[in-house]
């Protein structure tokens, strides 16, 4: 489901920590409403906080590089983690399928804070997550 690597201390697979939904489920909950880029509304996300996963990890680095199943790449710098971004599992109340962006959607809670409202924030909502790599 979802592989952080990289500058991490915590490791279950060859210098890797993988997780399964079960797991991810357990780091808690995060939710919010809020518009996206390609939304004229509001939307309700629901999943868990990115904060939770880099920590369970024990992350130290200063950026992300947020992998996604069709190859897209988008550094989120560490930094970013004061908006409080969380990884979506749900979206108004429907759980994330390939087919709806998921299982996994980095969101940022975008009606929140205006700077956020820019295409450089934008290109950091990775759906379709597959891959943290911690640099």
């Amino acid at each position: 489901m979802l592989t952080v690597s990289g500058n991490i201390e915590q490791t279950n697979s060859g210098g890797a920590a993988l997780f399964d939904m079960e797991m991810l489920q357990a780091l808690g909950k995060a939710s919010f409403s809020t518009k996206w880029e390609l939304s004229e509304v509001p939307q309700l996300f629901e999943g868990f906080p990115l904060r939770a996963l880099l920590e369970r990890v024990g992350a130290q680095g200063k950026s992300l590089r947020a992998s996604a199943l069709n190859d897209y790449v988008a550094v989120v710098p560490i930094e970013d983690l004061k908006f409080e971004p969380m990884i979506a599992t749900r979206v108004d109340g429907r759980t994330l399928t390939i087919r709806d962006k998921g299982p996994l959607w980095i969101a940022y809670p975008r009606d929140f804070h205006k700077v956020l409202q820019d295409s450089r924030y934008d290109a950091r909502w990775v759906w379709q997550l597959n891959k943290l790599h911690v640099d």
